[in-house]
């Protein structure tokens, strides 16, 4: 990493709504994708799941690849928080 430039951490949370039956799936597919860590999986097939990257753009990208994925309805983000010093405590 270059000493100049400040380290990042981007958390998003999302809830991911599987197609009926396909809630295994989805998380399979999920957890295959850098940076994403799914905390919970309902019976109706949402899905709650964080990713975690070094920057915004990495973020959209990891979140287009989650609308992109065979058996997801809709994706929404219910959080997002960058952090530019993500060695200090908040």
């Amino acid at each position: 990493m270059n000493p100049d430039s400040q380290a990042c951490l981007d958390v998003s949370g999302v809830v991911v709504h599987a197609a009926p039956g396909r809630a295994a799936r989805v998380r399979d597919a999920l957890e295959s994708i850098k940076g994403l860590t799914v905390h919970a999986v309902s019976a109706e097939g949402k899905i709650v799941a964080t990713i975690e990257t070094e920057s915004e753009a990495r973020s959209t990208e990891r979140f287009e690849a989650i609308r992109a994925l065979e058996d997801v309805l809709q994706v929404a983000m219910v959080y997002h928080q960058i952090e530019t010093d993500p060695d200090q405590e908040v």
